[in-house]
């Protein structure tokens, strides 16, 4: 009976020590950065919503770039088709 209440002392000890050495790790490695203050922590999610809004943009910029370049390359296309048509037309044909 003395080992079951050693051992019911001893695993909820052992489990917060675990915790916080797995916190103190995180912090060690830059994982986690404590803040101080909240003004720290609004400072450094406005941050990172500006860089995502950033990257968002741009984005939507890269896939507009995009459907203009496919429509550009498109029109190339058609472009060439019409061309290759109209040189068959002007040059007579190949006697077999």
């Amino acid at each position: 009976m003395e080992n079951l209440q050693y051992l019911a002392g001893w695993i909820p000890q052992t489990s917060a020590t675990a915790v916080l050495l797995a916190a103190v790790w995180a912090v060690l490695q830059g994982r986690i950065i404590p803040r101080s203050t909240h003004e720290e922590v609004r400072r450094d999610r406005d941050a990172y919503r500006t860089g995502a809004d950033t990257a968002l943009a741009a984005t939507r910029e890269m896939a507009t770039n995009v459907a203009r370049l496919t429509a550009a390359v498109e029109q190339l296309a058609a472009s060439q088709r019409e061309t290759l048509s109209l040189v068959h037309q002007l040059l007579p044909a190949r006697p077999q």
